[in-house]
């Protein structure tokens, strides 16, 4: 919101800043989305700048900016990675060792106890018990 209040209030114009220069027709354009992005009519200077390879920016007269270049990107993408490698070389720290879990060995079924048939009684069950008796003298 600074930004805004910035553009709104500077007694100053703002710079926009781009690599070429600018047609005619694209200032307009640029004026008028600026003016309906703050709701207000903001003074603008244009200004070429070849530093910027392929870019833009908005810069307010307390020093905020807005930009998009491949410059811009590349001090961005830049910072980036310091900060990651930054992170990197810290070394990180070693989770606690979580404690083993007991395991019980699983508990195996006993087995059913298998129950035979009963003999049926026919004529060849208790043969013995049907053979003869042998008379002894």
């Amino acid at each position: 919101m600074r930004g805004r209040q910035a553009l709104k209030n500077a007694s100053d114009p703002a710079l926009v800043r781009s690599a070429f220069d600018l047609p005619a027709d694209q200032r307009a354009a640029i004026q008028t989305a600026i003016n309906e992005t703050f709701s207000a009519d903001i003074p603008l200077r244009f200004q070429t700048a070849p530093d910027l390879i392929s870019g833009i920016e908005l810069t307010t007269t307390n020093g905020q900016k807005v930009a998009w270049s491949i410059a811009d990107y590349l001090t961005s993408l830049k910072k980036g990675v310091g900060e990651l490698l930054q992170t990197k070389d810290k070394p990180e720290p070693k989770p606690a060792p979580a404690p083993e879990a007991k395991v019980e060995p699983k508990a195996e079924p006993k087995p059913e106890a298998k129950v035979e048939p009963a003999p049926e009684a026919g004529p060849k069950a208790n043969l013995q018990e049907r053979q003869p008796a042998t008379a002894t003298k």
